[in-house]
Formats: C-alpha cells, sequence, structure tokens
C-alpha cells in the first residue's frame, strides 16, 4: 500500500470518528458531512490503486471511481452509490437550512463510511499481498 493510500485511509479513520463525536454532541448535518468525507478519502484510496491522478472536484472522484470500482466490481457497486448519496446528504446538509438532518441519517452515514473503510483496507491488504506473492515467484524463476 502507498503512503498516499494509507494517509487518505487515516484521513477517512479520524473523519469516522469525528462524525460519531458530532452525532453524539446533536451536530447531525456535521456529521453527515465528516461521514462523507470519510468515504470520499476512501475512494481516493481506491483509485490510487489503479494509479489514477486524483481530480479535485467531488463529482469527478465519485464518476471515476463508478467507472473504475462500483461498475467493474459487483463487491463495490453498493459504496458508489453510498458515496452519490453521501455527497447529496452533505450537499443538503450545508447548503439546505430548512431540512435538518436526524440521528439516524448521521448514523446511516456513519456506517456506511466504517464498512467502506473496512472494504478498501481489506481490499488494498490482499491486492498488496498479491503483489508481494507475484514479486516472490518472478524472483524465483
Amino acid at each position: 500500500m502507498k503512503s498516499e493510500q494509507k494517509q487518505r485511509l487515516l484521513n477517512a479513520k479520524e473523519n469516522i470518528k469525528a462524525a460519531q463525536l458530532l452525532a453524539h454532541s446533536h451536530f447531525y448535518d456535521i456529521s453527515i458531512a465528516r461521514a462523507y468525507y470519510a468515504m470520499l478519502y476512501v475512494a481516493e484510496a481506491l483509485l490510487l490503486e489503479e494509479a489514477m491522478a486524483i481530480p479535485t472536484q467531488h463529482e469527478a472522484i465519485n464518476s471515476l471511481f463508478a467507472e473504475q470500482f462500483s461498475e467493474k466490481r459487483p463487491l463495490f457497486q453498493p459504496y458508489g452509490i453510498y458515496l452519490n448519496n453521501g455527497l447529496e446528504a452533505r450537499l443538503r446538509a450545508d447548503y439546505c437550512h430548512s431540512e435538518r438532518a436526524t440521528l439516524a441519517d448521521a448514523k446511516q452515514h456513519i456506517n456506511r463510511a466504517k464498512a467502506f473503510l473496512e472494504l478498501a483496507k481489506h481490499y488494498l491488504s490482499a491486492e498488496l499481498a498479491a503483489v508481494e506473492r507475484l514479486e516472490v515467484s518472478a524472483g524465483r524463476m
């Protein structure tokens, strides 16, 4: 795993923790925003596995993640949806002042972010192990 990937996964973990603390303190809208950013960092870490240049705009990152992961790998299909739903919820939380998030909304996004992070950690560990096995096999020939 590349250091940039590790940093993004650490950022995701920290944002999940912040989202939990914010939800516990009844800041549900801000909690949802942090959960979304956690998912965004996870998507970036996965895209870096594909040696991709990471776009700066959220919609572009979400589209690239869909193209490279959720449309090609069934395991990632729900996470593309979670990422897009998270962006929509974050935008509502940040800009729609008439509609407030609830504890249930915050918990849903936090749980999705946690699951996404765990999936990425397992996936990236498996990819690293596969590369290491190939390198060892190539060295024995």
